[in-house]
């Protein structure tokens, strides 16, 4: 359980912030790394990959001509989708579960409202926000994430 000394509050501006939470603090995943160039927006695999396509002069024809002086390369942690996949969030409810008072989830009107136990509800458009939410809660982690949901044409995730 948590200890409410050591309670946290913190604010998240999109699902991949939500994400790396949930993924570093509660499943403790590996995230996965990759390199990617800030002008271009292509993703490498590795360090080595990416400074030698910055040497190639055809990558770049692929950076605009004024930015090309003052490019750079930055790494990318990247966490699974658990607060667009249900079955990801699931996962989290299974993995703290062992630790934590039981589930609460309801929807009203659209609206999803998640908790442990006796703790305040989370509330989203979205079941696996407002999981996530809750599970971070249950974890001493108050999050302040607020957007409008919708669901990409053609996608599985959700977007602010």
């Amino acid at each position: 359980m948590r200890n409410d000394e050591a309670h946290v509050k913190l604010r998240v501006a999109s699902l991949k912030e939500l994400d790396a939470l949930v993924g570093k603090y509660l499943t403790k995943e590996a995230p996965q790394v990759f390199w990617e160039e800030e002008h271009a927006c292509l993703r490498f695999e590795s360090i080595e990959e990416a400074l030698e396509a910055m040497r190639d002069p055809y990558f770049q024809l692929f950076i605009p001509e004024d930015a090309r002086a003052n490019t750079a390369l930055k790494e990318v942690q990247e966490f699974r989708a658990y607060s667009s996949d249900l079955a990801l969030a699931w996962e989290v409810v299974e993995r703290i579960s062992p630790h934590s008072e039981p589930l609460h989830i309801r929807c009203v009107s659209g609206i999803w409202y998640a908790c442990f136990g006796s703790l305040p509800e989370s509330s989203s458009k979205s079941a696996p926000v407002a999981i996530c939410l809750a599970a971070l809660r249950a974890h001493g982690m108050d999050v302040d994430f607020s957007a409008d949901w919708k669901s990409m044409p053609g996608s599985d995730r959700a977007v602010a």
